[in-house]
C-alpha cells in the first residue's frame, strides 16, 4: 500500500482524538490504534518499488459500466460504476485506480453479495500522484466472500487520445461531427471508470452507454438492446452483451455517428464490420479481404477459433496507435485501414494487409492470454509482429514478405540494440511512463526477431505444437515468459527437436534478460578447421564494458561445396565456450555463409580471405546466395565496418556488384545502410565525391526500375521503382528532377489530362517537386493533402511555418500527426536545422501537445537527432537534456539513446572518415578543387 496513505491517516487520527475530549475518547483511540496497525503490517508486506501496484486483497470478478458521454455538448461524461470482487486477504479498504475523474462519494456503496450488509465506508480518498482511489471500511472485508462496490462519478473527454476522448472530422456538407472513444492500453481505463486497471487482473464486463438518437455506439461485444432514458427526449442507453474475461485496457467503446459495412458473408461464425466515416466508407476492400482471411488463417495455425460473435473495425479522426486490439472493437487511424487503390502506394497496402493482420494475431496473444505485468510487453507486441507477417506471407506469397522480415524487422531494430543504452526485451517496469517507454522497436522488432528464431531452431511444427498448447490451457488466463517457455519446452522434448538436458529457458533467458546482441566471428585456422567465438556488438566497440554477455546461439551455416539455403536446422550451439574446434571449414578456395536465412538475432564476421571469397560470388553470380543472405552479407559488412571491425574498402568493395542486383531486399538493405553514410557525409566538405559514388550505384537500378513501374508488376518491383526514385532524386540525378517537376506541375497547371504516376513512384516524385519549387508547389500540395511531400521544402521559412502549424489544431493538422509531420521535416537536410531549433526552443510546447501518446516523443528526438556528429550538436544536446530534465516524459530514454548515438558518431568521423575519402578517391571520386 501506499506509505503515504498510512501517514496521512496517523495525522487524521490524531486531529479527532485531540477533539473528542468526552468518554468516547479511549474507545476511538483503541478503535484507531487497531486500524492503524492493520495498515502498518499492510505497508511492511509491500515492496518499496511496488507502490503503485495494487495489494493483492481483491480480486475483480465482473464490471458493470454506465457512461453517457455528451460529445455533442459540454464534453462531460456521467459515469457509474459497479464492481463485484472476491476478497482474497483480510482488508479494511477498497483502492482502485482513477485519474481525471471527479467521484460522487455520496453514491459510494460496499454490500456482501449474499446477505446483501452493507458495509459502511468511513473515509474516501484520492492519491493523484498514484492514481488511486482509497475506500476505509468500518469493517473488515471476509477471505472468500464476494462483494459489490458501486460509486457515480463524472469524468470528461478529453482532447488528448487516451481514455475515453473526443475527436472530430468535417462532413461533405461541411459540418463538424464529433466523435467519442477509447484508448485505455496501457494505464489509461482509470481515467474513463475507477477500475482495477492492471492487466493480471482480468474481469468480465458489462457496458451501457448512452447517446442521441442519430449516433451509433460500439464495444467490445454485439448490442443487446436500446431503451429510452426517461426525462431525456433523444437520448438511449444501449445495453452490451457481458465479454469474455479480460483485462481492463482492452476494454473498448465508441460513439458516433459513422455508417457501417459488413465485411463477412452471411452465416460467417464471426461477423466482421468497418465503421469509418461515410465519405471513405468505400476504402474498406482490402480491409474485407485481408481480414477474413487472416482470421482463418489465425484460427487454424493456432487451431482454436475465435471466441468472440463479432469484430468491429472503426477508423478514428484521431487514435495515438496506429491501431489497438481492443477486444472485438478494434480501432485505427484512417491510414491503417482504408485503402484508395487510385492513390496508395505499394508500402500502402503492404502497411494496411499488416497491420489488421498484426491486431488480429493480438486477439490470441495479448487478449486470450495476456502478460501477467508490462514486463513481458514483448510477448504480446513481439507475437503479433511475427505472426501479421507470417499471416501476409500466407495471404499475399508472392510479396515475399518473410524475405523482407529481414530487412524490416531484423536489421532494423540491430541499430538500436547495438548501443550501450539498449534495454533487454523483458524488463522490470513500474511507473505508467516507464511501461509506455517500453513500446519501442525493443518490444516490436526485436521480440518479432528472437520469436522467428525460436520458430526456426525448434522447427515450425514443434513451434506450431508448444503455441496450440499455451493457448488452448491458458486461455483467458495471464503468463509471462517462464509459461511460454515450459510449453514450448514440452513439446521440443516429446518431438526430438532439442535435448533432453536442454530447455527453451536456458536458451531464450539469454535473449531476452540481456540487452544487445552477438556478434559471431569465424576464421580459418589453416588446417580446414575454423576458431569461432562471440562478443557482445556495440556500434562504439571501444567502449568498456564491465559484464561479458554470453548467448545460446544456434549456429546454422552453408559452403559453396555443400549448397544449401533451405537446410535451417541447427549445427550446433554457440554458448559459453571460447572456440569450437568440431567446426570444419570447406575447401581454402570455398567460402561459407553463417546464419542461414539470417534466421538468427546475431551478425557475422569472417577472416578477410572468406571476405573477398564472398565478394567474389557477388560479382560472378550473385543469384547462387539467397536474397535474405545477400541483404545479410551487405547489412553485416558495413555495420562491421561502421563499427569498427571490417575495413571500409572491404565492406564497400562488397557493394560493388549491386548494380546488377534486382531484390528490393537486398537494395532495401543496401540503402539503409547508405542512409547514414548520406547523413555523414551530407554537410561535409567530400560530399561532393560521396555522391558521385552512389550515382554510379543508383544510376543502373534507376535506369532498370525507375519511372517504369506497371500496375501488374509485383509487389516488390513496385517497391523498389519507389526507391530508385527516391534516392536517385534526393542524389539530384537530372533526368529524376526534370520527371517529377514536369509531372507535378502538369498536374497543377492541366488537371484535365493530367495522369497520376504509379503510387509508389508518385510519392518519391511530389516529395522532389515541392522540394525543387517554392509556395506556389507547397501550397497545391497541401490543397490536395500530399502529406509526404509537404516537409520536403527546403525553404526555412515555409518548414518553419509548417512546424507551429503542427502543433496548432487550428491549423487544420490533427494532433496524432504532430510527432509524424515533425519527424518528416527533421529527415531533410535544411528541415533538420529548423526542427532542432524549434525543438529546443518549444519543447515545453510539444510535450504538452503530444502528452505521453504512445511513440510521439520519442520519435520527434531520434528523428531530429540522428545526424548529430559534431562535439557541438553533443553540447547542445546535453544542455537540452539537462534544461528539459523535468519534463522529458516518454522521451528520457530516448534522449539518452540520442546522447550515446551522437558519440558514436562522432568517433564514427574521427574512425573513418578520411579512410573512406581515401577509398572514393582511389574509385575515382573526389571533391578536391583540383579535381
Amino acid at each position: 500500500m501506499p506509505i503515504g496513505f498510512f501517514e496521512g491517516y496517523r495525522r487524521s487520527a490524531r486531529m479527532i482524538v485531540a477533539r473528542w475530549a468526552n468518554a468516547y475518547t479511549t474507545l476511538i483511540l483503541v478503535l484507531l490504534t487497531l486500524i492503524t496497525a492493520v495498515a502498518n503490517a499492510s505497508v511492511e508486506e509491500v515492496d518499496a518499488k511496488q507502490i503503485i501496484i495494487l495489494p493483492k486483497t481483491l480480486k475483480p470478478i465482473h464490471y458493470n459500466v454506465w457512461l453517457q458521454p455528451f460529445i455533442n455538448g459540454n464534453f462531460s461524461i456521467e459515469g457509474k460504476v459497479a464492481i463485484d470482487f472476491e476478497v482474497l486477504q483480510p482488508t479494511y479498504y477498497v483502492i482502485l485506480h482513477m485519474t481525471d475523474i471527479i467521484t460522487k462519494n455520496e453514491s459510494s456503496r460496499v454490500l456482501e453479495k449474499d446477505s446483501g450488509h452493507e458495509v459502511s465506508i468511513i473515509q474516501q480518498r484520492y492519491e493523484p500522484l498514484r492514481n488511486l482511489y482509497i475506500a476505509t471500511l468500518q469493517e473488515q472485508l471476509e477471505v472468500g466472500r464476494l462483494y459489490t462496490f458501486s460509486l457515480k462519478f463524472v469524468g470528461t473527454l478529453g482532447e488528448q487520445a487516451r481514455g475515453f476522448y473526443r475527436s472530430s472530422y468535417r462532413k461533405e456538407n461541411g459540418e463538424t461531427s464529433w466523435v467519442a472513444s477509447t484508448q485505455f492500453q496501457s494505464t489509461d481505463a482509470r481515467r474513463a471508470f475507477p477500475c482495477f486497471d492492471e492487466p493480471g487482473l482480468k474481469a468480465t464486463f458489462k457496458i451501457y452507454l448512452a447517446r442521441e438518437n442519430h449516433m451509433n455506439a460500439l464495444s467490445n461485444m454485439p448490442m443487446i438492446r436500446s431503451t429510452p432514458i426517461e426525462d431525456q427526449p433523444g437520448w438511449v442507453w444501449d445495453e452490451f452483451q457481458k465479454s469474455v474475461p479480460m483485462s481492463t485496457y482492452l476494454v473498448a467503446f465508441a460513439v458516433s455517428d459513422f455508417p457501417s459495412v459488413v465485411l463477412t458473408a452471411p452465416g460467417s461464425p464471426t461477423t466482421i464490420r468497418a465503421v469509418t466515416r461515410e465519405a471513405v466508407i468505400r476504402d474498406t476492400h482490402l480491409a474485407g479481404e485481408v481480414s477474413r482471411r487472416a482470421l482463418s488463417f489465425f484460427e487454424q495455425f493456432f487451431q482454436l477459433r475465435f471466441p468472440l460473435p463479432k469484430i468491429d473495425m472503426i477508423a478514428l479522426p484521431e487514435n495515438s496507435f496506429a491501431a489497438m486490439e481492443n477486444w472485438g472493437l478494434m480501432t485505427y487511424r484512417e491510414n491503417g485501414l482504408l485503402h484508395d487503390p487510385e492513390k496508395a502506394s505499394a508500402e500502402d497496402k503492404q502497411w494496411v494487409s499488416y497491420l489488421i493482420s498484426h491486431e488480429l494475431a493480438h486477439q490470441w496473444f495479448g487478449n486470450l492470454v495476456t502478460l501477467k505485468w508490462w514486463t513481458d510487453l514483448w510477448l504480446n507486441e513481439g507475437f503479433a509482429t511475427y505472426m501479421g507477417d507470417m499471416a501476409v506471407d500466407h495471404i499475399e506469397p508472392a510479396w515475399g514478405i518473410m524475405d523482407q522480415f529481414v530487412v524490416r524487422r531484423l536489421q532494423e531494430v540491430f541499430a538500436l540494440d547495438a548501443l550501450e543504452s539498449s534495454h533487454p526485451i523483458s524488463v522490470p517496469v513500474i511507473d505508467p511512463i516507464e511501461i509506455i517507454e517500453i513500446f519501442d522497436s525493443i518490444s516490436y522488432l526485436k521480440g518479432a526477431s528472437i520469436i522467428r528464431m525460436m520458430s526456426y531452431f525448434l522447427t515450425e511444427e514443434t513451434f506450431r505444437n508448444g503455441l496450440k498448447n499455451y493457448l488452448t490451457t491458458l486461455k483467458y488466463k495471464n503468463a509471462d515468459q517462464d509459461d511460454l517457455w515450459e510449453f514450448l519446452t514440452n513439446a521440443a522434448h516429446e518431438e526430438g527437436t532439442l535435448p533432453l538436458d536442454l530447455t527453451v529457458k536456458t536458451i531464450m533467458d539469454t535473449w531476452t534478460l540481456q540487452k544487445g546482441f552477438p556478434l559471431v566471428t569465424v576464421v580459418r585456422n589453416g588446417n580446414n578447421s575454423a576458431k569461432i567465438t562471440q562478443e557482445q556488438f556495440y556500434l562504439d566497440k571501444q567502449t568498456l564494458h564491465e559484464h561479458r554477455q554470453r548467448w545460446w546461439i544456434p549456429a546454422t551455416y552453408t559452403s559453396q561445396e555443400n549448397l544449401s539455403f533451405e537446410d535451417t536446422r541447427v549445427k550446433f550451439w554457440i554458448h559459453e565456450k571460447e572456440t569450437y574446434p568440431e567446426f570444419v571449414f570447406p575447401e581454402s578456395h570455398h567460402w561459407v555463409i553463417f546464419n542461414v536465412k539470417q534466421s538468427g538475432y546475431y551478425r557475422v564476421n569472417y577472416d578477410l580471405e572468406n571476405w573477398n571469397l564472398l565478394m567474389q560470388q557477388l560479382r560472378t553470380n550473385h543469384e547462387v546466395i539467397h536474397v535474405t543472405n545477400r541483404a545479410q552479407i551487405i547489412d553485416d559488412a558495413l555495420n562491421l565496418a561502421r563499427a569498427g571491425y571490417l575495413p571500409y574498402d572491404t565492406a564497400l568493395g562488397l557493394t560493388s556488384y549491386l548494380s546488377k542486383e534486382r531484390s528490393y531486399v537486398v537494395w532495401k538493405a543496401a540503402l539503409h545502410n547508405f542512409q547514414y553514410l548520406y547523413d555523414m557525409f551530407q554537410h561535409d566538405p567530400a560530399y561532393g565525391a560521396f555522391r558521385e559514388y552512389m550515382m554510379s550505384v543508383i544510376s543502373p537500378i534507376y535506369e532498370y526500375a525507375g519511372f517504369k513501374e506497371q500496375p501488374r508488376d509485383d509487389l516488390q518491383k513496385q517497391l523498389l521503382s519507389g526507391e530508385a526514385v527516391r534516392w536517385a532524386c534526393k542524389l539530384r540525378h537530372p533526368d529524376c528532377i526534370y520527371r517529377s517537376t514536369k509531372l507535378f506541375r502538369q498536374w497543377m497547371y492541366d488537371q484535365s489530362t493530367y495522369r497520376r504516376p504509379p503510387s509508389s513512384i508518385a510519392e518519391a516524385a511530389f516529395c522532389t517537386a515541392v522540394r525543387e519549387g517554392e509556395i506556389e508547389e507547397w501550397q497545391f500540395a497541401w490543397s490536395k493533402d500530399l502529406d509526404n511531400a509537404l516537409a520536403c521544402s527546403e525553404s526555412i521559412w515555409i518548414l518553419a511555418r509548417y512546424l507551429r502549424g503542427a502543433f496548432n489544431e487550428s491549423s487544420g493538422l490533427r494532433r496524432q500527426d504532430a510527432a509524424i509531420v515533425f519527424s518528416q521535416i527533421a529527415r531533410g537536410s535544411v528541415g533538420s536545422i529548423v526542427s532542432w531549433e524549434y525543438m529546443r526552443s518549444n519543447w515545453n510546447q510539444i510535450a504538452d501537445y503530444i502528452g505521453t501518446a504512445f511513440f510521439g516523443l520519442p520519435r520527434v528526438v531520434a528523428a531530429v537527432t540522428r545526424r548529430f556528429k559534431t562535439q557541438q550538436r553533443l553540447k547542445e544536446l546535453m544542455q537540452f537534456q539537462q534544461d528539459y530534465a523535468e519534463n522529458l516524459l516518454t522521451a528520457n530514454r530516448a534522449v539518452e539513446q540520442a546522447i550515446e548515438t551522437t558519440k558514436v558518431n562522432i568517433a564514427w568521423m574521427e574512425d573513418n572518415y578520411e579512410g573512406i575519402v581515401h577509398w572514393l578517391r582511389e574509385q575515382g571520386f573526389s571533391s578536391d578543387l583540383s579535381h
